[in-house]
């Protein structure tokens, strides 16, 4: 679905009037709360995780010689520390706290270390000894649902979700309990496939002692 068209759903669930909204721009009353409720629920849903498959990427940053800074993907969000890679050669993460207490001087040898700057700005230790790429996997920042015909990221099997969760506010705000338990319940079910299918499985733990 669509970002009208889960706007258009929430209003036929929660049994409103009318047959709208017909846009997400210009809306008054009860439609604009659907139209600010649907984006609200999406953004709650892909905060819950960060690792969530569907905000999974992957990133190719150029890069060259004398250059020690460049500028991410406009959407990351957390990258894979095991994935990062210089021309083929592995990187390894810094913390830019940490980063930044070690006198850099740069060099013709390759990179070694990355980071990246309160400013989101990408760091190496020393400017690589040929032009190439950085590499890595990354999970996205919030997709932010704006245009009517926007569709979240997440599989469609699973879009009802938003809209249990949309449904959830309407109900606090209607103070009407029994369409808070339809939502709860709704929202439980699909949430309880998302995380089984939908995040990286677990890796058991070493020994505890």
């Amino acid at each position: 679905m669509t970002f009208l068209e889960l706007c258009q759903r929430l209003r036929q669930e929660v049994g409103a009037a009318g047959s709208g909204p017909a846009s997400v721009s210009a809306q008054h009353g009860e439609y604009a709360r659907f139209v600010s409720w649907v984006p609200q629920a999406w953004l709650e849903i892909q905060l819950s995780r960060h690792s969530w498959r569907f905000t999974w990427a992957e990133a190719s940053v150029p890069v060259e010689i004398g250059l020690r800074t460049y500028s991410p993907p406009a959407d990351l969000g957390t990258w894979d520390k095991a994935t990062l890679k210089c021309n083929d050669r592995t990187l390894l993460a810094q913390r830019w706290a940490e980063f930044r207490k070690h006198d850099v001087q740069d060099s013709d040898t390759y990179p070694r270390f990355i980071t990246q700057r309160p400013d989101g700005v990408l760091v190496l230790d020393s400017s690589p000894d040929q032009d190439g790429q950085v590499t890595f996997e990354y999970w996205r920042t919030p997709q932010a649902l704006i245009e009517g015909g926007d569709a979240p990221r997440l599989p469609d099997r699973y879009h009802m979700v938003i809209v249990y969760r949309a449904m959830l506010y309407y109900g606090l705000y209607e103070n009407a309990p029994e369409v808070v338990q339809a939502a709860r319940s709704g929202e439980a079910g699909i949430l309880q496939e998302m995380v089984a299918m939908e995040l990286p499985p677990m890796t058991p733990g070493g020994p505890l002692a």
